[in-house]
This record gives C-alpha cells, sequence and structure tokens, in this order.
C-alpha cells in the first residue's frame, strides 16, 4: 500500500535528498544561535565571559577541564547547556523547513488519515468498506508524568519563541526588518541564558497536572479540533466517528507513587474541567462578536429563537440580535457547568450563573446545532463558519471531562489491601499465604454475590484506607463528569489470573462494580504485563480470565479487552531484543487468545522517548505490529520530554496525532492482504539469545551492580527534580529495584546507550543465524526490520570512547575493564552484523541526514560529556561544593537536548 510505503520516510530527518545540504543549513542556524549566545553572555556578563566559554569548547586533551574551580565548571556548563539547546532548535527549524519544502513539491509525505483513506481507495477498496474501518478505529495517545522532562516550563516557553522567531526567519527580509528579528531572536536569547534551566525543587504531582494541561490547551486541543474539521467526509461519511481521543494518567496512576491519592484525582479532574470549559468559553466568546446578525435582515429557526427568548439582554442595541441572544444563554449554561464542577465560572464571565447546568455535553452540542441549523436554514453553509464546526467536534471529543483518566497501581499493592479486607471480614483468614487456584477460587466466590467486603465499623490500615478512598472518588468522577471521565484501570505487575479477580473484588467495595448474577464495571480493567516473565505468561492469564463469568459480562459488554504491554521494564530484565520480541510474540498470541473468545484485543503501547523504553518513529512501530494483530484499537503512552517536542505547537501536535492515525488505519487494512511472518523460528532463537547474552553482563556479572553506579552518572540523576515519583522502587542499589527511566536515562547520558542494543551481537551468535539469513530477516520480514532500524540509530549515538572514560570511574579498575571489553567487543560486532544485514557500508548510511544530525549532535555534546566526566570523577572523591552538584545538572540537561532523549 502506498501508505505503508510512506512510512520508511516518516521521519523528517530522512525526507532531505541532499543530506549535505540539510546538514549545512542545519549548520548555519546553529551557528547563528550559537554567536547569538555568545553576544548575549558578553553584553550581560563580559566579554572575559564569553572568552571563557569559547576557550572552553574548543579544549582538547584526556583532562581539559581539570583546573576549573566549581564556579567556573558551573558557569561552562551552563553555557554549554544552553548551546546544546539551542542547536537542537536549529535542527529542529531546518527539520520543519526542509519537511515544508519536500512536501510542497510533491515529495515525501507523512502518512495521514486523508492519505490513508484515499490509498485504500486506489487500492481498490470500495467506500463501505473504508467507513466501516473507520466506524472501528479508536486511537488514543495517553499522556503521563513520567519524568524524563529536565527542562522547566519556562525554557520550554522560551525555546518556542525562538523557534517561532528562527522560522520567520526563513523569508527573505529587507535590511530594516531582517536587522530587527535578529534583535527580537538576541533578546530571546539572552532571556533564556537568564532564565535558570533547572528546577530548584522535587516537582509536585499539582505541577505536573499543570505543566501538561498547559500543552494541552496551547496546542493539543486545537490540534484535535482542527483534525476532526480536516476528517470531514472522509469515505463519503458526514461525520466522522471518533477515532482520536486523549487520555492521561495524571492524577491517576499511582504505582510506586504515595503523592497520588484520591485529592490528586480530584484536582486532575476540576483542572481539566476548567480548562476544557474556559476554551469553550472562549470559543463562544469570539462566535459572540462574529454574530452580530439582525433579525431586520434575516430569520432565525424556532430552536434557536426559543434559546434566545431564555436569555433576554437588557441592551437595546442588541435586542434585534437573536444569534447573540441564544449564544449568551448558551454561555451562561456553560458557565453554571463550571461552576457546578470545579467551583468556579468560566473565564472572561462577570459572575456566577443562576442558569441550569448542561446535564451532559450532548446537550451543550445540541445548542450549537441549533444555532447551525439555524444559519443553514436562513443563510447558507457558507455562513456556518469553521470556528463554529470546530466548537462542536471539539465538545464530541472532550466533553466536560477534557482527557480520559486511567487509574493504576501495583497488583502486590491490590493483594494486600484484598487480604485485609477478607481477613477483617471473617472470610478468609491469610490470603496472600493461598496459592494461585485457592486465590482464584476465595476471588470468584466473592463476585458471586453483591455485598461489600468493607465496613463503615472498621479500622483499615493506612494503605486500605488510602486504595478505597481513590476508588471511593473515582465513582463520584464518573457520577459527576460523566462515564468518560476515567478510562481503564491498569493493573501493573499483572501476572495472574487473581491479579485481575482481586481489582474486580476492591472495585465491588466502591460500586465500581457489581457482583452476582450480572457483574458490571463501570471503568475498564487492563492488565499490565511489563517483565520478560511475565509477557511469557500473558496470553494464558488472558485466556483464563476471558473463561471467567466476570469477563464474559464484562468483555461482552465492550466488545474488546484492553491489554497494556511495557517496554521499559522487559528491556531493562532482558534487553532491548529480546523485550522487542518478546512484546511482539505477546502482541500476537493475546490477539489469538481474544478472537478465540469473542474479543477483540485493544493493545496499549507503554513506549517512552528513547529506544530503550520502545521509542523510535511511532507510525512505522504502527506498521511492524505482527500480522496476527489487526490494531483498529491503540493506545500509547506519552512521556516527559516527548510531550513538549511532539505535541508542544499546534502544528506538531497536528502532524503527530494525524500521522499514527493514519498509521493504524492504514495497518489494519495491511494486515488483511499481507502474509504471515516466516522468520518466526529464527526470529524465536534470536530473542532468547540476546536475552541470555544480555542476562550474563547485567544480572549475572557480580561486579556489573558497582560498575553502572560508578561509570553512569545515575546517583546525580536520582537527585534531579525532575518528576514527582523516585527514582527506585525501594532504597536499595540492586538493578531489578531501579525503575527503567533512570536505568536508561543513566546509560544515554555515559554514551553507552546499552539499553538501545546490547545483546544483539551476543543473540546472533547464541542462535546460530548466519550473515544470509540476517540479510534475508532485514529484507523480507517486517518486525525485524523495524527492530533494526531502531537499534542502529542508538548504536550510531552510542561512543565508546567517551564511555571508556566513565567505565574508568569504577574503582575496581581490573572488573571494570573486563566489563568494558565485553562491553565494546558486543558493539563493535553489533555494529558490523546490522550495516551487514542491510548490505551497507557504515551505520545509517541509508538514512544520510539523520547520521549527519547524529553527528552535529555528537560533536556539539562532546564538551559536555568530558566536562561531566570531570565533575563525576570530582564528586565521586568526594567534593561536595554544591556548585558542582549544579554544574552537573547543567550537563545533563545539556546531553539530554544533545540526543533529544533522557528515559
Amino acid at each position: 500500500m502506498e501508505a505503508s510505503r510512506d512510512l520508511s520516510r516518516l521521519d523528517p530527518l530522512n525526507l532531505a535528498e541532499d543530506a549535505a545540504d540539510a546538514a549545512r543549513e542545519v549548520r548555519r542556524q546553529a551557528q547563528l544561535l550559537s554567536e547569538l549566545l555568545n553576544e548575549a553572555i558578553a553584553y550581560l556578563d563580559g566579554e572575559e565571559a564569553a572568552a571563557q566559554v569559547r576557550a572552553g569548547r574548543a579544549a582538547e586533551g584526556l583532562r581539559p577541564y581539570a583546573g576549573l574551580d566549581a564556579g567556573e565548571a558551573e558557569f561552562l556548563a551552563r553555557a554549554f547547556a544552553c548551546d546544546a539547546l539551542l542547536e537542537n532548535l536549529a535542527e529542529e527549524v531546518a527539520g520543519r523547513r526542509k519537511l515544508a519544502e519536500t512536501q510542497a513539491t510533491g515529495g515525501a509525505r507523512a502518512v495521514t488519515l486523508r492519505g490513508a483513506v484515499e490509498s485504500l481507495a486506489r487500492a481498490g477498496r470500495s467506500e463501505r468498506d473504508i467507513a466501516e474501518a473507520l466506524s472501528r478505529l479508536r486511537v488514543a495517545p495517553v499522556f503521563t508524568a513520567h519524568p524524563t522532562e529536565v527542562r522547566r516550563r519556562a525554557v520550554v516557553d522560551r525555546e518556542a519563541e525562538i523557534t517561532r522567531l528562527m522560522a520567520l526567519r526563513r523569508h527573505r527580509l529587507p535590511p530594516a526588518l531582517e536587522a530587527e528579528a535578529r534583535e527580537a531572536l538576541f533578546r530571546e536569547v539572552a532571556l533564556l541564558w537568564r532564565t535558570r534551566l533547572n528546577r530548584p525543587e522535587k516537582i509536585s504531582v499539582a505541577d505536573e497536572i499543570r505543566n501538561v494541561l498547559s500543552v494541552v490547551r496551547q496546542s493539543v486541543l486545537p490540534a484535535v479540533a482542527s483534525l476532526y474539521a480536516d476528517w470531514q467526509g472522509l469515505a463519503g461519511q458526514a461525520e466522522t466517528p471518533p477515532v482520536l481521543s486523549l487520555g492521561s494518567w495524571l492524577g491517576g496512576d499511582r504505582d510506586g507513587h504515595p503523592g497520588v491519592d484520591a485529592a490528586a484525582l480530584n484536582r486532575a479532574l476540576e483542572s481539566q474541567a476548567r480548562v476544557i470549559c474556559d476554551f469553550y468559553a472562549g470559543e463562544l466568546r469570539a462566535l459572540w462578536r462574529d454574530l452580530a446578525i439582525s433579525s431586520s435582515f434575516s430569520q432565525v429557526s424556532p430552536g434557536l429563537a426559543e434559546l434566545g427568548e431564555a436569555m433576554p439582554d437588557p441592551s437595546p442595541h442588541r435586542r434585534d440580535e437573536p444569534y447573540r441572544l441564544a449564544l449568551e444563554e448558551i454561555y451562561d449554561r456553560l458557565n453554571a457547568v463550571s461552576q457546578k464542577l470545579t467551583g468556579q465560572p468560566v473565564a472572561f464571565a462577570l459572575g456566577p450563573s443562576e442558569a441550569e447546568p448542561y446535564a451532559e455535553p450532548e446537550a451543550f452540542a445540541e445548542d450549537l446545532r441549533q444555532v447551525v441549523e439555524s444559519l443553514v436554514r436562513h443563510g447558507g453553509e457558507r455562513l456556518v463558519g469553521r470556528r463554529l464546526r470546530r466548537l462542536i467536534l471539539a465538545v464530541e471529543a472532550f466533553g466536560f471531562h477534557l482527557l480520559t483518566i486511567d487509574l493504576r497501581q501495583n497488583a502486590d499493592v491490590h493483594a494486600r489491601v484484598v487480604a485485609e479486607l477478607l481477613a477483617r471480614a471473617g472470610v478468609e483468614a491469610d490470603y496472600e499465604a493461598l496459592g494461585e487456584d485457592a486465590r482464584v477460587a476465595v476471588l470468584s466466590r466473592e463476585l458471586e454475590h453483591e455485598r461489600p467486603l468493607r465496613s463503615p465499623y472498621i479500622d483499615y490500615t493506612a494503605e486500605t484506607d488510602r486504595e478505597l478512598a481513590i476508588l471511593d472518588a473515582a465513582a463520584r468522577a464518573l457520577d459527576l463528569f460523566g462515564p468518560k471521565a476515567l478510562g481503564a484501570y491498569v493493573i501493573s505487575k499483572a501476572a495472574d489470573l487473581s491479579d485481575i479477580l482481586a481489582l474486580l473484588v476492591l472495585m465491588k467495595q466502591a460500586g465500581l462494580a457489581r457482583g452476582g448474577a450480572h457483574i458490571q464495571t463501570r471503568i475498564r480493567i487492563a492488565p499490565l504485563f511489563e517483565t520478560i516473565s511475565d509477557l511469557e505468561h500473558a496470553p494464558g492469564v488472558i485466556r483464563r480470565w476471558l473463561a471467567t463469568p466476570a469477563a464474559r459480562a464484562t468483555v461482552g459488554e465492550a466488545g474488546f479487552q484492553e491489554v497494556m504491554l511495557g517496554y521499559s521494564d522487559s528491556n531493562k530484565d532482558g534487553g532491548y531484543i529480546a523485550s522487542r520480541l518478546h512484546v511482539a510474540r505477546a502482541a500476537s498470541e493475546l490477539s489469538t487468545a481474544c478472537l478465540e473468545n469473542g474479543a477483540a484485543l485493544q493493545i496499549f503501547h507503554g513506549r517512552g522517548g528513547s529506544i530503550g523504553r520502545g521509542g523510535g518513529p511511532a507510525a512505522a512501530s504502527v506498521m511492524a505490529q505482527p500480522f496476527e494483530v489487526i490494531p483498529s484499537r491503540m493506545r500509547w503512552t506519552e512521556q516527559g520530554e516527548m510531550i513538549s517536542r511532539r505535541y508542544g505547537d499546534e502544528e506538531s501536535a497536528r502532524r503527530r496525532m494525524d500521522e499514527l492515525v493514519g498509521a493504524v488505519l492504514a495497518a489494519g487494512a495491511r494486515q488483511q492482504i499481507s502474509p504471515g511472518d516466516e522468520h518466526a523460528g529464527r526470529l524465536a532463537r534470536l530473542r532468547d539469545g540476546a536475552f541470555a547474552a544480555y542476562r550474563a553482563l547485567v544480572y549475572d556479572n557480580r561486579a556489573f551492580e558497582g560498575f553502572f553506579w560508578s561509570a553512569t552518572p545515575i546517583a546525580e540523576i536520582a537527585e534531579l527534580n525532575i518528576g514527582s515519583r523516585p527514582a527506585s522502587r525501594t532504597k536499595s542499589r540492586r538493578i531489578e529495584d531501579l525503575r527503567a527511566i533512570p536505568w536508561v536515562f543513566s546509560w544515554t547520558q555515559s554514551r553507552f546507550m546499552l539499553p538501545g542494543w546490547f545483546g544483539f551481537a551476543g543473540g546472533v551468535e547464541r542462535a546460530g543465524l548466519s550473515r544470509s539469513e540476517l540479510a534475508e530477516m532485514a529484507h523480507v520480514g517486517r518486525i525485524f526490520p523495524a527492530l533494526l532500524s531502531d537499534m542502529e540509530l542508538a548504536l550510531a549515538q552510542a561512543d565508546m570512547e567517551l564511555a571508556s572514560e566513565y567505565a574508568a570511574l569504577f574503582p575496581d579498575r581490573e572488573a571494570g575493564r573486563a566489563i568494558m571489553d565485553t562491553i565494546r567487543a558486543e558493539y563493535e560486532k553489533a555494529c558490523e552484523l546490522a550495516i551487514g544485514a542491510r548490505r551497507g557500508s557504515r551505520l545509517l548510511d541509508d538514512r544520510p541526514a539523520l547520521a549527519e544530525w547524529v553527528a552535529v549532535a555528537s560533536e556539539s555534546i562532546a564538551p559536555l560529556n568530558r566536562l561531566q566526566l570531570e565533575l563525576l570523577a570530582r564528586r565521586r572523591r568526594g567534593e561536595d561544593d554544591p556548585r558542582l552538584k549544579r554544574a552537573v545538572e547543567f550537563t545533563v540537561a545539556g546531553i539530554s537536548a544533545g540526543l533529544r532523549g533522557t528515559g
């Protein structure tokens, strides 16, 4: 299909036909911004300071920064970090420019929903078939508060303004305007230099909610409304089905996070309602200004007249303006909704409303349709305007809840709470001591009747009280905000059927589920399988679940079973190759299990931004799903720095969402006409071999844990104020207890990039795969080419020379050399095998513009890495000057910006 062929060219970095030209553009933009930064430093701090920065950039040698005192190191680290941020912006601007030029001349285009529909039509699919495919399509990005965004909101906003000004300078300007534009750009760069890059204190849950909603308000909301307007008329349909929705974990994800409780959930829901009601209010005000149509010149429909009569305007100047009167009534009722949901009037309101609030969003949308109907009947379609149609589409998409919030908690917590409830109710004295079959029997009996286990007369432990409180808050939220306010309840660390049944029993205590002969749930259940072992057992668990009466009732009502697959913990557990292939295998077998039980499968992909956490070109990843998986329903996480990068402005948000919805439609159609993957046996051998190779280094080598804590900035990353969650689930230093994000983050900073490639070469050797077999897999299969493509980027971003300097920080020199020798040998072999499988000559030579970007980025951040090495060495020696700590934080921010990723 044309849509699938386009996927190999999705990344703007890959769109340049002339990589050298693209590189020159990046370097030209970067040079300008670097000059402006030097100019700003000289202007604000003196020429001597600017000269110090220039000398620092040019410094060479084994330890070029050994002579710096703590203050000088901090100053230089901040300058280098700003330089890296600006270099990244230069690449972003150049990439967007090249993308626009390529598309304007009819070159390669990103996949879009409209493009996918047109491709299906050209391939011979009937309009009816396409409409049916659209009716099944459900795609949702889910915003999470995972701590991978190093930059403060103030820095992100400053970067956005610099990007905007750089984009304006694409056009040839008269000399006077050029000088004015350069001065405006200088001011923004100078303000960035004076802006604190890192947070002085730990970010709170409330901060995370506020930061994400800021992006949603500024760019995501208008982008979704605009997309739905553009999708009108697809496949001959008057209205596009709700193919795209938005989700969130903010206020609902309490897995290992004591700060997320019932109050946090309530805060998130109220904040979202305030944002969406204010958005609607602003749109209504704009419509009110537009629709000053006088009844002297135009009739109105009875429905609109009735709306206007309900809201008499005291001004004699508006008595003959029925549309304005109707909009005032709609506005007043919206104001009442805001008061009901948030306790505050909408923005721009003069005061509280005494009107009756809308009972549901559909009533609000229906009043807006009355305005449309009257305009069409008494003036024509062309009077309606884009704003009014977009507003109706927004109401249909966002209701009064804006984002659908998921709940998430660890299965171990559920087990402890259920155990206490059962024991205190006299049902089962020691639930946690039971085997799996006995647990299932106890829980199944509890679901056979409606009575709750909880009692208002019993004092439970703090943990049980906290869990019951958030379930009670969830039930109230559904009553107040409607059924779309909450989405799935995700069970982390799901491993057995009892983990699912335990949640049902807990939900029953708050009225979120009803037991008895007719089991019902108000929230769908989504088990999360995230370790290698759990992924292996996932299909069996889901088969057992779907055979229960509870599943037949709850899944049957929804028509699908949602399952979340974790890329991050499975990578830390078994390495990149084993993780990706186990996820693919689980997805395939889960799809089969669901179909055998009469249910569709909705996969929720727990992806991060880095290759080691499931990152990479998302649309290409959609197309690389196993052939058994028909992805008409799909959700995926958008985390940390990826939210501002992919959704920070309306254009980027539109492109990201349109691309993914189009890719899911194209992939679903492709499944029906493509053969199965004939390389399953080879992939299975590679998967198992890579797992063994990875475990041999990371978990079987006793010295590796100490090596990791010495050769990476993990200790410093754990102290960063980039998220409200702790870096580790416990105070243990064991790798098993560390969260996946700081694990990947640390290897990225030290330029090993180990989670993105290690295990591949050892896996090939253990699997006994020949080079010709690898080449065939790279050119014929569908899973392996995507895996290889992503891995090659991680290999290109790695720098073994710098990595070996980080390795030298490990006090046990002999063990450190042995580990580094193993890593280097695996790296060199992996590069050789990856290049050979593609029949290339060097890394990324099939994507020259991407290769050039990696080279530019590596050159840009090399001084940051060398400065970070010096700072880490001093801290390892016991120097505790707070300026050194801040300097390390600046280097972390700069390296993250240069590599466009953290964890």
